[in-house]
C-alpha cells in the first residue's frame, strides 16, 4: 500500500510537469505533428516511444541539457516515457532532421500577426539576411551554419535555414516577392545575389568589397570602382553615386553604386581591424583593401527617387539581424554543439532553432504587453533573456527528481561497458590499493 501510494505521488508529480510543458511549449507547436512525425519517418513504428509528443520532449531535453544518451535513456525511464537502450536514443536523435525541419517551418509560417510597426515608402516588406557559424566539439571541428532571414516590418524571424559549413552565404536560400527589400552585409554582395533577388521581384541593398564588384558601363566595358574611391579621396568628395550594370550567367541588369566616405576617425578604425585580421591570417594587405575599408559601398536595385542618406540609413538597421544573433548566442549560451555526425549536428541545430523561434515569440508578446502598459522604460535584453530562461528550465523537466537509482530498471544505463583502454579507477581498487593497505 505505501509502495501504491508512494507511486501515485511520482506520478502525479510527473504529471504536473508534463502539464508545465504542455502549457508553456506546446501551444507553439503545430498540430499536425502525429502527421509529420509518420511522413518523416522519425516515429514509423510506435514501438518504445509511444507519441511523437514524447519524443519531442527528449529531443528538448536532450538539445537543452549537456547530456549523454545514457543519462537521456534514464530520463525517459524515469519519466515513464521509454525503456529504451541509448543506441535506440541516438538513432532516434540522428534520424529527426525532416521532422524538426518541417516544425521549424510551421512555425515560421504561422508566427505571429503583423506588428504595428511604419515601413518605408515605397516598400512593404524589409528583410534582412545574414549567417552565423556554430562549431561542433571534437578534434573535426565541423561547423554549422545558419541562415537567417529577419523581417523589420514584422519584428521577427522570417526564413531560418541550417547548412553545413561548405555552403556559402547566399540570398539562394530565402525566398521574396515582389514588395520586398531585402539588405544584407558583403558576405552577399555579389552579383549573382543581386540578379537573383531581381528575378524574384524584389529590391536589393547590398553591401560589397570595391576591388571584387565587377561593374560594367552601357558599352560594357568594366568600370573600377577602386579608382572611383581613389578619384574622389582625392577630390576629398564624401559621396559617390553612379549607375552601370553587373552580369552573372548571361544575366545583365541594372545596378546603382552608392559610396559614403567614412570620418577619418572610423576609417582608420576600420583599417586597422582589416591590418589586424590579415596579419592573423597571415596574408598580405593590398592598398585596395585598405581604401575600401574606408568607405561603405553599396549596390541597391533603388532608383533616383531615393537619395545616398536615405538608402545609407535604411541600410544600417541591417544590424538588427546581426543583435538577433547575438542575442541568441549570448542568451542561450549557444557557440559550440556536441561532437557527432553531420545528421546529429544538423538535428540539435533545428532543435535550437525551434527553442529560439519559440522564445522569439513569447519575447514579442511580452514586448507588446509592457509597451503598452508604458510604465517605466524596460531592457529587451533582459527580458529576453527570462524569457529564455523559462523555456529552457521547462524543457528540463525536472526528470531527476523521479528516479531512483537503487531500481533494477537503472541498471542497463548504470552499467560499465567495455572499453579498449584500462579503466584506472578499477585498476587502483583491485592492484594499487590492496598493496598499500598490506
Amino acid at each position: 500500500m505505501n509502495f501504491q501510494n508512494d507511486f501515485n505521488k511520482v506520478n502525479s508529480k510527473i504529471q504536473e510537469v508534463f502539464k508545465n510543458w504542455d502549457n508553456k511549449i506546446l501551444p507553439h507547436l503545430p498540430q499536425q505533428m502525429d502527421e509529420m512525425a509518420k511522413r518523416t519517418g522519425a516515429l514509423h513504428r510506435k514501438r518504445g516511444v509511444c507519441s511523437c509528443l514524447d519524443l519531442l520532449r527528449m529531443l528538448f531535453l536532450c538539445a537543452s541539457s549537456d547530456f549523454s544518451f545514457r543519462i537521456l535513456a534514464a530520463a525517459a525511464c524515469a519519466l515513464g516515457i521509454s525503456v529504451i537502450s541509448d543506441t535506440a536514443w541516438r538513432k532516434r536523435f540522428s534520424k529527426a532532421a525532416p521532422f524538426l525541419r518541417e516544425i521549424l517551418h510551421s512555425l515560421l509560417s504561422a508566427f505571429l500577426p503583423t506588428a504595428d510597426i511604419s515601413a518605408f515608402d515605397g516598400v512593404k516588406n524589409v528583410l534582412l539576411a545574414d549567417a552565423s557559424v556554430i562549431r561542433q566539439n571534437g578534434k573535426q571541428q565541423k561547423q554549422q551554419r545558419i541562415h537567417l532571414c529577419y523581417s523589420l516590418n514584422e519584428n521577427r524571424m522570417k526564413q531560418v535555414k541550417a547548412t553545413d559549413r561548405h555552403t556559402a552565404e547566399s540570398l539562394t536560400h530565402f525566398s521574396m516577392k515582389k514588395g520586398d527589400l531585402v539588405m544584407a552585409g558583403a558576405g552577399y554582395g555579389t552579383a549573382q545575389n543581386f540578379i537573383y533577388a531581381q528575378g524574384q521581384g524584389a529590391d536589393v541593398i547590398l553591401r560589397i568589397t570595391p576591388k571584387n564588384f565587377c561593374l560594367y558601363n552601357t558599352q560594357g566595358e568594366k568600370i573600377s570602382l577602386t579608382a572611383l574611391l581613389k578619384e574622389a579621396e582625392e577630390k576629398h568628395m564624401g559621396w559617390i553615386d553612379v549607375f552601370g550594370f553587373c552580369r552573372y550567367k548571361g544575366k545583365t541588369v541594372s545596378v546603382r553604386v552608392i559610396a559614403h566616405r567614412l570620418p577619418d576617425g572610423q576609417a582608420a578604425k576600420a583599417r586597422k581591424r582589416k591590418t589586424r585580421k590579415a596579419s592573423k591570417n597571415q596574408h598580405r594587405i593590398q592598398a585596395e583593401t585598405l581604401l575600401g575599408a574606408g568607405w561603405i559601398t553599396l549596390v541597391t536595385s533603388l532608383g533616383a527617387e531615393y537619395c545616398g542618406e536615405e538608402i545609407l540609413h535604411l541600410y544600417r538597421s541591417r544590424w538588427q539581424a546581426e543583435l538577433l544573433f547575438k542575442r541568441f548566442k549570448q542568451n542561450f549560451s549557444i557557440h559550440t554543439i556536441k561532437a557527432g555526425s553531420s545528421a546529429y549536428a544538423e538535428t540539435e541545430t533545428l532543435l535550437w532553432l525551434i527553442i529560439w523561434t519559440i522564445a522569439e515569440r513569447q519575447s514579442f508578446q511580452a514586448e507588446c504587453f509592457l509597451a503598452e502598459k508604458q510604465e517605466c522604460t524596460y531592457s529587451v535584453y533582459e527580458e529576453c533573456k527570462i524569457s529564455f530562461i523559462q523555456i529552457t528550465d521547462t524543457l528540463r523537466l525536472s526528470w531527476s527528481l523521479f528516479a531512483d537509482l537503487t531500481d533494477k530498471k537503472y541498471t542497463r544505463y548504470l552499467s560499465k561497458k567495455q572499453r579498449w583502454r584500462i579503466n584506472q579507477n578499477d585498476e587502483f581498487h583491485s592492484a594499487v590499493l590492496p598493496g598499500l593497505l598490506s
